[in-house]
């Protein structure tokens, strides 16, 4: 499989993007005032890149402990990648209830903002997997930390202007439609990875 860049950038906004983020964040912080939001909007962008930096930093050293293969890696993150998604499909939403006066704004930066809105626990899967074929694809890892420094910086925009998305006719309607297309997207690369983990474990044959 060609890793290009565009291929691991459009993985990345799927799963790390903004897309994901606007309405749940509008619904948390509504009633709050700018300054609050804006606070969120700074540490729950840090949070989240301190925790995916940890996760590939960290993720190499954790598989090779367990001895957890790439084909087993492919096959777990394929499943979380398709429960995420069904989920989504088929449960009904309930959108996150607005901040209490009590909540802080570093606590509800570090959860639900940071983790797991943004950095869900699909986007752990697939950052670990790219630790492991980073060994065999020379340059991988850099296009990795480049395209997810573009996504944290999309999602603080996204939380710091979030009343400018809000009111801009038209536009929730094509985050929803965009939103439900990404969706599609990650069924499809959940059952991808199942099947390329099957072939080179020699289950089937094409």
């Amino acid at each position: 499989m060609d890793y290009n860049f565009s291929y691991v950038f459009t993985i990345l906004f799927m799963l790390f993007g903004p897309i994901k983020l606007i309405l749940p964040f509008a619904a948390l912080t509504q009633g709050a005032d700018g300054r609050f939001k804006r606070d969120v909007a700074i540490r729950g962008a840090v949070i989240a890149s301190a925790l995916c930096a940890f996760v590939a930093l960290a993720g190499g050293t954790l598989l090779g402990r367990y001895r957890i293969s790439l084909d087993a890696l492919y096959i777990s993150g394929g499943l979380v990648l398709l429960i995420a998604a069904l989920q989504v499909i088929f449960q009904k939403a309930h959108p996150p209830a607005p901040s209490s006066g009590k909540t802080t704004a570093i606590q509800l930066a570090a959860s639900p903002v940071a983790a797991p809105i943004i950095v869900t626990p699909a986007g752990v899967a697939v950052l670990l997997a790219c630790t492991l074929l980073a060994r065999q694809n020379p340059g991988l890892m850099q296009s990795v930390a480049i395209c997810l420094a573009i996504m944290m910086v999309l999602n603080f925009l996204a939380m710091y202007f979030v009343d400018r998305v809000m009111r801009t006719p038209g536009l929730i309607m094509i985050l929803t439609v965009l939103g439900a297309a990404l969706l599609f997207l990650q069924v499809g690369l959940a059952i991808e990875f199942i099947l390329d983990a099957l072939k080179n474990l020699g289950a089937f044959k094409v």
